[in-house]
């Protein structure tokens, strides 16, 4: 049997890698500012601009307002009078008009004018809205005034893109056409173009999520901290028995 001295040196070594997984914590956070993979994978494809359609089916809804969304208080928060600012979007789809009776409806009707264009109860149909004269108007918007909307203020210029951009593009475009990543997670200093199509060399580029990872965010090393905790025990343990076996022997 192995002497207490190298059995008292086992269990040592075995109290020293019971804590692996705190290790790799304390690791990962010598790195520096907290730096992780974003759980979305983001990918770039190309996309045709010049098509009505499709412009108005997948990005209208980034350019519209759901009276809907006044149930979420989040989004209560950012108004004066919520609750009737919603009637009247909801009175203006369904009937064409609605009157504005208070400033504070006027005031949040101009604060939905400045950030959204368009109005939606339904997610196929879109309606252009102006507030004039005490009135609220809602008009339904097709595919092309939806589209001209899409193309002044959902594309980017590549060049005009700030650097740390532009390099977090290249790499989700070269993820997109590679054969084995699909898509691209950008790390946490990594910012995505905050325009969702980029035009680059006269091509334009979808720029979307495609995916979602939810890995908690674990330090890369956790895993091997596990490993050395799980042979920390039975080092301990091994120790421990060889000391009380040698104990008793004698």
């Amino acid at each position: 049997m192995p002497s207490d001295r190298t059995a008292l040196a086992v269990v040592l070594v075995g109290l020293l890698l019971i804590p692996g997984p705190a290790y790799a914590f304390a690791l990962d956070d010598l790195g520096g500012a907290d730096r992780h993979r974003s759980s979305a994978g983001y990918s770039a494809t190309e996309i045709d601009v010049s098509n009505d359609t499709v412009l108005a089916n997948r990005y209208a809804v980034d350019h519209s307002v759901r009276p809907a969304s006044f149930a979420y208080r989040h989004v209560r928060e950012e108004y004066r009078a919520p609750n009737r600012t919603r009637e009247a979007l909801e009175t203006a789809i369904a009937d064409g008009t609605a009157p504005v009776e208070s400033d504070a409806v006027a005031a949040d009707l101009r604060r939905i004018e400045r950030n959204y264009a368009f109005v939606t109860a339904e997610s196929d149909t879109y309606y252009a809205f102006d507030v004039a004269d005490g009135e609220l108007t809602a008009t339904a918007a097709n595919d092309s005034e939806i589209a001209a909307v899409v193309r002044e203020q959902s594309i980017a210029d590549y060049s005009s893109l700030p650097p740390a951009e532009r390099r977090t593009f290249r790499k989700i475009r070269n993820a997109t056409v590679s054969e084995e990543a699909y898509d691209y997670r950008p790390w946490s200093d990594e910012p995505v173009p905050e325009r969702p199509i980029v035009e680059r060399d006269g091509t334009y580029y979808a720029v979307e999520v495609t995916s979602h990872t939810d890995d908690f965010d674990f330090p890369d090393g956790l895993l091997l901290g596990l490993v050395g905790s799980a042979v920390g025990v039975v080092a301990a343990l091994v120790g421990v028995g060889t000391l009380a076996f040698n104990r008793w022997r004698a």
